[in-house]
């Protein structure tokens, strides 16, 4: 004991100086937006450093499973386009579905090397940045459904907002009606979120298919979601309350696409005139 106290008293000024610095910097990054924004980008990208080589041993033992998956994978693409016209798209590409919906957006694939799904507030993390072209407010999707959206970027690394957050809220609709509502996850069950809004004298049935309505700069139109597992109506806003069963599984998930709306800044533009 005497030795600690002779210790603390001898170097009193410089343990005085240490934490004086240490509350300096805490206040800096804890209330400046700015200093904020700089730390957060560095955690990204150094956990995304660290993760994507955790995630290079797990992938290699993940290997039979994902070629079984892009087996299946193929063989839906097969049956699809096999002996049509048209033709399955490369990795990098801009999309313009004249036929059905009229917009247009480009696909860049990416990798997940880090996930979560046991939080309130989950996220994830993506191999690719801003120096292949993914930034902020860009959608992020799987052949069976959607994952989330990028809200950070450093250089090859991007930080994803997962479905599976309390703060994420998605424009999604029953496939067959197109009536829309507000997909939202309560942080219960990852194979399940909620779809509000829906009046009640629309017709819901059990199974019935969800999907992106297209109406945000995030998500094309016409991107599954999941499907209807059960549904009651809320007693304060008289409108259905609708459990929606992910057809992704948000906890094996390896390969992704990230969607960039290509006239998202044109549109952001024009609605934040309307509301100034």
């Amino acid at each position: 004991m005497s030795v600690l106290v002779y210790f603390l008293s001898k170097n009193s000024k410089f343990l005085l100086f240490l934490f004086l610095q240490i509350l300096a910097l805490f206040f800096t990054f804890n209330r400046n937006l700015y200093h904020n924004s700089l730390i957060e980008r560095k955690i990204v990208s150094f956990k995304g450093l660290v993760d994507d080589k955790i995630s290079n041993v797990t992938h290699y033992f993940n290997l039979k499973q994902e070629n079984e998956r892009l087996l299946e994978e193929n063989k839906q693409y097969r049956n699809m386009f096999l002996g049509k016209t048209q033709k399955i798209k490369p990795e990098f590409f801009a999309m313009l579905d004249s036929t059905r919906y009229q917009q247009k957006y480009y696909y860049t694939t990416a990798e997940i090397i880090s996930n979560s799904i046991t939080r309130s507030d989950n996220y994830l993390i993506i191999d690719r940045g801003t120096a292949q072209g993914v930034d902020a407010e860009m959608g992020v999707v799987t052949s069976t459904g959607v994952v989330g959206m990028v809200i950070n970027s450093t250089k090859n690394y991007s930080k994803v907002m997962s479905i599976l957050n309390k703060n994420a809220r998605i424009n999604a609709r029953l496939k067959s009606s197109k009536y829309y509502g507000t997909l939202v996850w309560e942080g219960e069950d990852p194979r399940i979120m909620r779809l509000s809004d829906i009046p009640k004298y629309v017709g819901v049935k059990i199974g019935d298919t969800i999907e992106t309505d297209g109406k945000s700069r995030i998500y094309p139109e016409g991107i599954l979601i999941g499907r209807v597992s059960s549904k009651i109506i809320d007693e304060e806003s008289g409108n259905w309350n609708i459990a929606v069963e992910l057809f992704q599984d948000m906890g094996n998930i390896q390969k992704v696409y990230v969607v960039d709306k290509l006239d998202k800044t044109e549109i952001k533009s024009l609605k934040d005139s309307i509301n100034n």
